[in-house]
């Protein structure tokens, strides 16, 4: 996937399984393009991405390879609406702990070379992409239309930690 991504000069769209579906890919996806790519002391690979936009899956099926294709929609409107002053009390703790973390973790750190700390909707992208999400969760997630939504799910995830 990430030689032919890489050789046809493409993306490709990173989904949850959803049993229920064909070929078990979910009905929504990010779709994505390869920023840069090394390896680990380890060996593994690491790929760097950038999410280019949401988008909607209908007629998938696998490959020779098993590999899953299928037809994408984009999805223009926002994931989240971002409400008033008065539902953005979670945000400042929610961004100081994100700065805290890249201040502690250079390797995250480095991984976002453009912070925007005063965007509620950035800093609660953030935490989705690095907090190891339950898959409960991250549906509770992707059900919330708004950010007070997202930032009470994250609110319930960080008072269950401490």
């Amino acid at each position: 996937m990430v030689k032919g991504a890489m050789k046809e000069g493409h993306g490709f769209v990173m989904c949850h399984t959803d049993k229920t579906r064909e070929c078990d890919v979910s009905e929504q996806g990010v779709y994505v393009e390869i920023v840069d790519f090394s390896q680990d002391k380890n060996g593994q690979l690491l790929i760097d991405v950038y999410a280019k936009h949401r988008v909607l899956i209908s007629n998938a099926y696998s490959d020779e390879m098993n590999l899953r294709h299928g037809d994408c929609q984009i999805v223009q409107e926002p994931l989240w609406t971002l409400g008033g002053e008065e539902e953005l009390t979670f945000h400042e703790r929610l961004a100081d702990l994100l700065r805290d973390l890249f201040v502690v973790n250079a390797d995250l750190n480095d991984l976002y070379k453009k912070k925007n700390y005063a965007n509620p909707l950035w800093v609660a992208a953030r935490w989705l992409e690095l907090l190891p999400l339950t898959l409960k969760q991250k549906t509770e997630i992707q059900s919330c239309r708004s950010y007070v939504g997202v930032a009470n799910v994250l609110a319930e995830i960080f008072d269950d930690q401490e």
